[in-house]
């Protein structure tokens, strides 16, 4: 009683000292606070705005944006069975979905919005953008900017020379296994918290100031997976030592404007600039689709070659993974590639990211699923296998006759 008591106290305290942004008349509805803020009812605004209410650098659209392709059907009836059977209809009511987009062979089938958000809507990414720093160093990797995954951090930055992540290989990073003791239970506490209260909400963050702090002994790298935040931020300096360039910069080039992406998308940064990297992509519902039709079709997008076959096998391909990390081993009912969690069938894989925000790729239906919702837990289990029911599902009710 004491505990929901004290938690109520700091909503309104919160509510009375926010302070919101206003555009247009559906944010009186839908209030946007001028800075991030947990624990608080205001997750519709704030997961659409936060380029705003944020530190963030720009990744400019294509200057050959490519519309996907639209071949409109009503799956609003398709059900999936968990426990209870659910359509799709119900799902997007019970599970406060803001936005759904399915598509299937590089086309658009069905998309919904809900609680007056629209398609020009940036949807925050949360842990789901770790899955773009994946990419983004699959890119830089066939490129020969980084010439082995294997490689120490330190071959690529010397800007966290002092922090124990500069010893560790890149591969191990991606893997999420350093061997180096990092608490992030679902609560979002322990050394989770620390991290990122290091980086938001402070004028003066600094990610290699943060990232040089930790300083502890890895033992057993690249055994076990143990998920970490911080080792995609890690990533993110690898991607800025190795190219020469911002992380926004080189999302732009390298990916933005090959996927032929419509908006523009934002990364959120420290007060220096610098990208998180393991939090903070905010893009579109189509751009995301975008993104997985590229994985789906292994790499390639409108003919483009993006990223590597072989990058993409290593990174999504649960029997790629060596033991600790295949599925049900990394986590129940999941394995763990690079920065994607990894389902039972080969090929179908998935971004996570916290209140409920997902990307889903099929490799061999070419099917792709984005979901960004306002939930306001953090991390729900059922909610997630929910999500990858209702996926295959999907899959299954556009199947050829």
């Amino acid at each position: 009683m004491k505990k929901s008591l004290g938690l109520l106290l700091m909503l309104v305290a919160n509510f009375s000292n926010a302070q919101f942004i206003e555009h247009e008349d559906r944010d009186k509805r839908y209030p946007i606070p001028a800075s991030f803020v947990r624990s608080t009812t205001y997750q519709v605004g704030m997961f659409t705005h936060m380029a705003e209410i944020t530190p963030t650098c720009k990744v400019a659209k294509s200057s050959s944006p490519v519309p996907l392709l639209q071949s409109p059907r009503d799956l609003l009836n398709t059900k999936y069975e968990l426990i209870f059977n659910y359509t799709l209809k119900e799902h997007l009511a019970k599970n406060n979905v803001m936005g759904f987009t399915f598509v299937r062979d590089g086309k658009v089938i069905d998309q919904h919005y809900q609680y007056e958000r629209r398609s020009d809507d940036l949807f925050a990414s949360f842990s789901a953008g770790k899955s773009i720093t994946s990419i983004l160093i699959g890119i830089a990797f066939d490129e020969g900017l980084i010439t082995s995954l294997d490689d120490p951090v330190s071959k690529y930055t010397d800007r966290i020379s002092e922090s124990s992540y500069s010893k560790i290989k890149i591969r191990s990073l991606l893997r999420m296994s350093s061997g180096i003791p990092y608490s992030e239970p679902h609560t979002g506490r322990g050394d989770a918290s620390v991290f990122d209260e290091s980086l938001r909400n402070n004028s003066n963050s600094s990610v290699p100031k943060t990232l040089n702090q930790w300083q502890r002994t890895s033992s057993n790298e690249g055994k076990k997976f143990n998920y970490a935040s911080i080792e995609t931020a890690v990533l993110a300096e690898v991607i800025r030592g190795a190219t020469g360039k911002s992380v926004c910069q080189y999302t732009q080039e390298k990916l933005w404007g090959p996927i032929g992406a419509e908006s523009d998308a934002y990364w959120e940064t420290d007060s220096e600039g610098n990208v998180l990297g393991h939090s903070g992509f905010n893009a579109t519902q189509l751009d995301y689709a975008k993104v997985a039709v590229m994985l789906a079709n292994m790499g390639e997008i409108y003919g483009r070659r993006v990223l590597s076959v072989e990058y993409i096998n290593q990174a999504t391909n649960v029997d790629r993974q060596p033991d600790g990390f295949k599925y049900d081993q990394a986590d129940k009912l999941s394995g763990y590639g690079y920065q994607f969690w990894l389902q039972k069938n080969p090929g179908r894989y998935y971004m996570n990211g916290s209140y409920g925000q997902y990307v889903f790729v099929d490799r061999d239906s070419k099917s792709v699923l984005v979901v960004h919702t306002s939930d306001p837990v953090r991390v729900n289990g059922m909610r997630t296998l929910r999500t990858r029911r209702l996926f295959d599902s999907l899959i299954t009710a556009t199947n050829p006759q």
